[in-house]
């Protein structure tokens, strides 16, 4: 089971805390982190796995990043892509491709809102 508060959550917390408050919480066997209450990242065994969508695919692919694959045997994918663990080292990489995933997450809360209303 992941921990919300295990050395690289901290470490990946803090690199994303330019973007607003960041809150990490257990889930499913890995952590999710918020980001001002948007579900934006994944941790799961020590990658960090960024929220995408079709706005944010193409630079996500151009990048090689891979989505999430969930750890349950089937083979089964999220909108989520993992961030090569070289860029954990360069801040404003990470913090430029963070955004983008955060706009994903803000538009997918958003549509999910329309969806309810109706």
């Amino acid at each position: 089971m992941a921990s919300d508060d295990s050395e690289f959550v901290l470490l990946v917390s803090e690199l994303l805390a330019p973007l607003g408050h960041i809150r990490s919480r257990r889930m499913f066997g890995a952590v999710g982190l918020y980001c001002d209450g948007a579900f934006f990242a994944i941790i799961s065994d020590d990658v960090l796995y960024l929220k995408g969508d079709a706005q944010t695919k193409e630079r996500f692919d151009a990048m090689g990043m891979q989505p999430f694959a969930v750890p349950s045997g089937r083979p089964v994918t999220l909108s989520y892509f993992e961030v090569p663990g070289e860029w954990l080292d360069n801040e404003e990489q990470i913090l430029e491709f963070a955004t983008l995933a955060l706009g994903a997450a803000r538009r997918s809360q958003a549509q999910k809102g329309r969806t309810a209303k109706k």
